[in-house]
C-alpha cells in the first residue's frame, strides 16, 4: 500500500503519493520500496531563511522546511516533440501555526503538458528552449543528498474547468508522485592496519574525502525527456500521461566525483545521475583522503564489498564495484508507483583500505596542531618519502605558528636530511597570503625559514633577530603592528630563491652594535638606546612615509649610520628624532630626489623626511653631500624666538608653548611653522622662507614696518598682516588651496 500526504497545490487539496527508502535498501535489490524518499515535515520555527532546502534524515528521506522550492513546468504544447516551451511555476512550501504543511504557487497554470521537479531552482536548469536538464556537482558536500533531484511523470492538465481538479487554472488540485532520478551511494571506507597513529598519541585519523575515478564514467548533466510507455498507475490518475524518462544517451559525463560529506568519520554520500547509456569502466579508482594522507585504493580483489544489513553479499575489484553501481543508477522498478519505471536508488558500499599505506605527499595542513600531529605520523609511517605540506589559510589567509608549531617547523628545516617541503595553499577556500609566527615571549627567529614557493612571513609578539639565517622562497618579512622584535649582532640572512626584506610596522629594538644586511622599510617605530649603534652593510634602511600623518619613526641616542665602503644606504622620508646630545645620525638623504616643498605629498615620489634637533644641534647630525637636506627641525617653546633659540644647523624652525615674538632668524631657515598657544609677532623687517605654515587655530601678526616673502604658505589659521606678506602659492606641500588666501587678515 503507498504511503499517501497531503500536499496543497494552489489554493486546494491536493494530493501526492510518498514512500521512503529504508537503511537496508540495495541498488539492486528488486523488492524494496522505489519511490522518492521525501517525508513532510511542518516547521515553525521563526527565521527561517528563503530557499532553505529539505533535510536529509538518518534513513534518507527528506524533511521539507518552509522556503523549500518546486518547479511545475506546465503549458507543454506538444510533449511527445519535445519538453520544451514552458512556463515555469515555483510552488513554495510554507506553513500556519496549526495548519498542514502546503506547497503553495501564486501561477497561473496552464494546459496541455506538465512535468514537476525538486529541487526548482539548483539542480534543474531551465530555459524554455531545451528540456529541463539535471545537474549535480563533481565535488560534492553535505548540502549535494539535499538537493537529490525527483521529477513527476509527463502529466497532461486538462482546460479550465471550474468545477475540477487536475485542470488549468489558479489553486487547483493536481495529483502527483514524484519519483528518484538521482542515487544516493554511501561509501564505507574500513580502516586496517591504524595501530600505528593510534598509539602516537596525535588526533584520531579521520577521513575528510573520497573520489572515485575513472574515465568518462559519471554523469554530471542530464536532459528529462518524454517516453510514450503510460504510467504504471495511469489508470488511477488520468493526469499521469506519460513516463517521464532521461536521455542517457547524451548524457554529459565527468572522469570524476569526490565527496567531503563524510559522516560517522568513514561514511562518505555520494549522489549519482542516471549512467550515460553502455558505460564501461577500466582502470577505476578510489581515492581516500584523511587528516595525514591519501590511500589510492585500485584493482586489487576484493576492495569493494556490498551488505545486506550485517551479512556481506559479494566482493567486487574497485572496477567492478563503480561499474555495478553506475549499471543500476537507472533501472525499472519492481513495486510501488512506478513499476516498470526506471527510477534512481539508494544503496550502501564498503571498502577496505590499508593506512599503513598512507601517502602523506600533498596533504593539506589545516593548523598548526595539525602540523605538529602530521610531523610525528610522517616520522612514524613515512619512511622519510619526499612530500610537499601545503599550509592552509584560516579566515583572514594565515596559516599561523606559535611556539611549538614553531619549534617544530624550525627543527625541520633546519635539518639537511629533511624531506619535507611546506608550500602555501592556493586552493580556492584554503589559500594561504601569508606564514605568521607568533611568540608571547622574547624568541630568536627561526634559524631557517623554507618554503616551497615565495611565501610572504609576519611576526608577531616578541622576537629577536641576532644572526645570520637560511632562508629559501621568503618573498618579505614583516613585523606586524603591535609587535616588537630586538636586533642585536648581524641582522643577516643566506637567501635562495629571492632576495628577502623587512618590513617593519611594529617596534624594532636596538642593543649594542647592530649590523643590518638586510633592506628594510621602516613604517613603525625603531628605537636606538644610548651605546647602541645602527649601522649599515651593504643595506638600504627606508624610513618611509605614506602620508603626511602615516611614517616611520626613529628615535635615536645612540648611533645611526653607514659603514664606510659598503653599499649601504639610510633614506629617510619619515621623522628621525635625536634624543640627546651625543647622538649621532648619519643618513644618506633627507627626501626624494627632486622634491620642494611646494610639491603636493601625493606619491611616493614627493617624499620629504625630518629629523629632530635636540636642542639647537650640533655636528652629528650629517646628511650626505649626495643627498637633500629634507628639514632638519629646531622646536623651540621660547617666548622670543631669535637666532639663539634656533643654532646654526636648522632649516626649519617650529615655534610653540606661549611665544609671543619671532626675531631676525639665522639665514640657514627656510621654513618656520607657527604652533604657539599666543598670537606671534613677526618683528624682522624683510625675511624670505620657502614654506611657512599657520594651522587653524594658530595665529601670526606681521605688523607694519615687518616683512615676510614666502614662496609656499599653508594657511588654515590666521595672518594679520599690517606689514608686508608676499606669497605666491597656498596649495602646497601640506594640501593647501588657493582659497586659503582668504585667511590674510588685512585693514581692507
Amino acid at each position: 500500500m503507498i504511503m499517501k500526504c497531503k500536499i496543497l497545490f494552489g489554493a486546494l487539496l491536493g494530493s501526492m503519493a510518498l514512500a521512503s527508502c529504508t537503511a537496508d535498501e540495495e541498488l539492486n535489490t528488486p523488492s524494496a520500496s522505489q519511490e522518492s524518499p521525501i517525508k513532510f515535515a511542518v516547521s515553525l520555527e521563526d527565521g527561517i531563511p528563503p530557499l532553505t532546502r529539505a533535510e536529509m534524515t538518518g534513513d534518507f528521506g527528506l524533511n521539507f522546511e518552509a522556503g523549500d522550492l518546486m518547479s511545475l513546468f506546465h503549458g507543454i504544447t506538444t510533449p511527445s516533440s519535445a519538453l520544451t516551451g514552458y512556463q515555469n511555476a515555483i510552488y513554495e512550501g510554507s506553513a500556519q501555526d496549526g495548519e498542514a504543511f502546503v506547497f503553495t504557487t501564486k501561477s497561473m497554470i496552464l494546459q496541455d503538458g506538465a512535468i514537476m521537479v525538486y529541487p526548482a531552482d539548483t539542480m534543474f536548469v531551465n530555459t524554455g528552449g531545451t528540456a529541463p536538464v539535471i545537474t549535480i556537482p563533481e565535488n560534492q558536500d553535505a548540502k549535494t543528498k539535499e538537493l537529490t533531484p525527483y521529477m513527476s511523470e509527463i502529466l497532461n492538465i486538462a482546460a479550465y474547468d471550474k468545477d475540477k481538479g487536475n485542470t488549468a487554472g489558479y489553486g487547483k488540485q493536481y495529483d502527483i508522485v514524484l519519483k528518484r532520478i538521482g542515487t544516493t551511494l554511501i561509501l564505507t571506507t574500513v580502516p586496517s592496519n591504524t595501530d600505528v597513529i593510534d598509539g602516537l598519541g596525535v588526533s584520531p585519523l579521520k577521513v575528510s574525502s573520497i573520489g572515485m575515478n575513472a574515465t568518462n564514467a559519471f554523469t554530471t548533466s542530464i536532459s528529462t525527456k518524454y517516453n510514450a510507455a503510460s504510467p504504471y498507475r495511469a489508470g488511477e490518475f488520468s493526469l499521469w500521461a506519460n513516463v517521464s524518462d532521461v536521455d542517457a544517451d547524451n548524457a554529459t559525463v565527468a572522469n570524476a566525483l569526490t565527496t567531503t560529506d563524510i559522516t560517522n568519520n568513514y561514511n562518505a554520500v555520494f549522489t549519482l545521475l542516471p549512467a550515460k547509456t553502455s558505460t564501461t569502466i577500466s582502470g577505476a579508482e578510489i581515492v581516500i583522503k584523511t587528516n595525514y594522507g591519501k590511500v589510492t585504493l585500485k584493482d586489487a580483489t576484493g576492495d569493494i564489498w556490498g551488505k545486506t544489513a550485517a551479512t556481506v553479499t559479494y566482493d567486487k575489484t574497485v572496477t567492478e564495484g563503480i561499474q555495478e553501481v553506475l549499471d543500476n543508477t537507472w533501472t525499472a522498478a519492481t513495486s510501488g508507483s512506478f513499476i516498470g519505471e526506471n527510477i534512481g536508488k539508494f544503496g550502501r558500499r564498503s571498502i577496505k583500505a590499508d593506512m599503513s599505506t598512507l601517502d602523506m605527499d600533498g596533504l593539506h595542513i589545516t593548523d598548526q596542531q595539525h602540523l605538529i600531529d602530521a610531523l610525528q605520523v610522517y616520522d612514524a609511517i613515512a619512511n622519510n618519502a619526499v612530500v610537499t605540506f601545503y599550509l592552509d589559510g584560516d579566515a583572514d589567509g594565515e596559516f599561523v605558528m606559535e611556539a611549538e608549531a614553531t619549534a617544530a617547523y624550525e627543527a625541520r628545516v633546519a635539518d639537511a636530511q629533511n624531506k619535507i617541503t611546506f608550500t602555501r595553499s592556493t586552493d580556492l577556500g584554503t589559500t594561504c597570503n601569508v606564514i605568521k609566527f607568533v611568540s608571547t615571549t622574547e624568541t630568536e627567529v627561526p634559524a631557517a625559514l623554507k618554503f616551497g614557493t615565495a611565501t610572504p612571513v609576519q611576526f608577531a609578539g616578541s622576537w629577536k633577530y641576532s644572526e645570520n639565517k637560511v632562508f629559501d622562497y621568503v618573498a618579505s618579512l614583516e613585523v606586524v603592528e603591535g609587535a616588537t622584535m630586538a636586533m642585536t649582532d648581524m641582522v643577516s640572512a643566506t637567501a635562495t630563491n629571492g632576495t628577502v626584506a623587512i618590513t617593519n610596522n611594529g617596534t624594532v629594538n636596538i642593543s649594542s652594535a647592530t649590523t643590518l644586511k638586510l633592506d628594510m622599510t621602516n613604517n613603525g617605530t625603531i628605537d636606538i638606546p644610548v651605546g647602541a649603534e645602527f649601522l649599515m652593510n651593504g643595506a638600504t634602511l627606508t624610513n618611509n612615509a605614506t602620508s603626511l600623518s602615516a611614517y616611520g619613526k626613529i628615535d635615536n641616542a645612540g648611533s645611526l649610520g653607514v659603514q664606510q665602503s659598503t653599499s649601504g644606504k639610510i633614506n629617510n622620508y619619515g621623522y628621525i628624532t635625536q634624543k640627546n646630545a651625543d647622538a649621532y645620525t648619519y643618513v644618506s638623504t633627507n627626501a626624494y630626489a627632486g622634491t620642494e616643498f611646494a610639491d603636493a605629498f601625493a606619491s611616493a615620489s614627493k617624499m620629504i623626511g625630518t629629523i629632530e634637533l635636540f636642542g639647537t644641534g650640533n655636528v652629528n647630525t650629517v646628511v650626505a653631500s649626495g643627498g637633500l637636506p629634507g628639514f632638519i627641525k629646531v622646536i623651540t617653546n621660547a617666548a622670543s624666538v631669535t637666532e639663539a633659540e634656533v643654532g646654526e644647523y636648522a632649516n626649519y624652525v617650529e615655534i610653540t608653548g606661549a611665544c609671543t615674538t619671532c626675531g631676525t632668524l639665522p639665514t640657514t631657515v627656510k621654513y618656520v611653522e607657527v604652533k604657539s598657544s599666543a598670537r606671534v609677532v613677526w618683528t624682522t623687517t624683510a625675511f624670505t622662507l620657502t614654506g611657512l605654515i599657520v594651522d587653524e587655530g594658530y595665529s601670526l601678526n606681521i605688523p607694519r614696518g615687518s616683512e615676510v616673502t614666502a614662496t609656499t604658505t599653508y594657511l588654515k589659521g590666521r595672518i594679520y598682516n599690517a606689514g608686508t606678506f608676499t606669497c605666491s602659492d597656498f596649495d602646497g606641500y601640506l594640501g593647501g588651496v588657493a582659497a586659503d588666501a582668504n585667511n590674510i587678515i588685512v585693514g581692507g
